[in-house]
């Protein structure tokens, strides 16, 4: 896995942001830069906050048991560490989600029901901040249909109430040994 190092700075051009991996390599950012707060005016070095983000968040979906590539698992933590760092806030749009029963989630992955939807279809999202009964999440299904006038992208900002929250639980192994 791609792990960050001191060399990695956010910055903006031609109205996106992106981040400088090292050795001609670049991150750009699916964000419009209209959603984006605190952008970089200069070169803005990956910070030892971004760094703790990512790693931890990599931790958890390594022990998640979510089958991702290494380059979609590279995608998703880039993905969660600018949402989390520059993404303006969202409003809640809880209304739109079924409420659960059982909820909450897994090792930051969850899925959401659409209210509107009688397809079955959910939601695959990683929680990348909770706040008290809240929760901001990042989309990581290709797309979700949440009712005939919207569908979301892959890596949209989402902001639901926990109670939303289907745990996400991957066939994992029983024990991981070293």
């Amino acid at each position: 896995m791609l792990l960050p190092n001191t060399n990695w700075f956010w910055y903006t051009h031609e109205n996106e942001l992106r981040l400088d991996l090292g050795h001609t390599l670049t991150f750009v950012v699916p964000f419009a830069l209209k959603n984006l707060v605190n952008l970089p005016t200069d070169k803005q070095l990956f910070s030892l906050e971004d760094t703790e983000h990512y790693v931890a968040l990599a931790e958890s979906l390594d022990n998640s048991g979510l089958v991702l590539t290494e380059g979609q698992l590279v995608q998703v933590l880039l993905n969660a560490t600018a949402a989390l760092k520059f993404h303006k806030p969202v409003c809640m749009k809880s209304w739109l989600y079924k409420a659960q029963s059982t909820s909450g989630v897994h090792c930051q992955l969850a899925m959401l029901e659409a209210a509107d939807n009688d397809n079955g279809e959910l939601g695959q999202v990683i929680v990348i901040e909770q706040q008290g009964t809240t929760a901001t999440c990042m989309l990581i299904s290709d797309q979700f249909v949440v009712s005939n006038s919207k569908t979301l992208s892959q890596f949209e900002i989402i902001k639901v109430m926990n109670d939303r929250l289907i745990p996400y639980l991957a066939d994992i192994p029983m024990y991981k040994r070293a």
